[in-house]
């Protein structure tokens, strides 16, 4: 009877143990923060790089579709001028960032500066040296422990120019994402 007994705890015991494990996800930050970053650069730098015009169009468009704060400052025959603002709550998240498309015949510039709070984590979003020009260039996310002042890592977005060569192509870019701690 004892061993009856002790065989029943045991199961028990085990069947309680059993229920109670999770099954533990496997972490892998670069992945996760480049995943941001990559996020962040399609809504942020690849919005306003949609808003370029092919140089053998029009610069004169209608921007009726636009999404947001947004201010065209120019829209002469060769040149458009941008900017986007955006800030709120976007994803449960603060958002406060501004960027900016300019376009000079089929020269493309387009820069950013901003910040994304979180409960646990905020991140600095900017463009690296004087921007992304004619599609090449780094669009850098710095991230930091909330109400901290050092950042402990980051993730690089590159820009460059598509090899392939359709004139049309709605994308001539492609990207690449790299993340690093400090």
């Amino acid at each position: 009877m004892k061993k009856i007994v002790i065989y029943f705890q045991i199961s028990v015991i085990a069947i309680v143990q059993m229920a109670s494990c999770e099954v533990v996800r496997e972490w892998n930050p670069a992945d996760e923060l480049g995943g941001m970053a990559e996020y962040w650069a399609r809504s942020y730098i690849d919005d306003a790089l949609d808003y370029a015009v092919n140089p053998h169009d029009s610069l004169r468009k209608n921007f009726s579709y636009v999404k947001w704060s947004v201010a065209i400052t120019s829209n002469l025959n060769d040149t458009l001028s941008m900017d986007f603002k955006r800030e709120g709550r976007i994803d449960g998240d603060s958002v406060v960032i501004s960027y900016r498309l300019l376009q000079i015949k089929d020269s493309v510039v387009v820069t950013a500066d901003g910040y994304r709070f979180s409960d646990r984590l905020w991140a600095h979003m900017y463009t690296v040296d004087e921007g992304i020009i004619n599609y090449e260039g780094t669009f850098r996310v710095e991230f930091y422990e909330d109400g901290k002042t050092t950042p402990w890592a980051w993730s690089d977005v590159r820009y460059s120019r598509s090899e392939r060569n359709d004139y049309y192509d709605r994308r001539p870019y492609v990207k690449e994402t790299k993340t690093g701690w400090y």
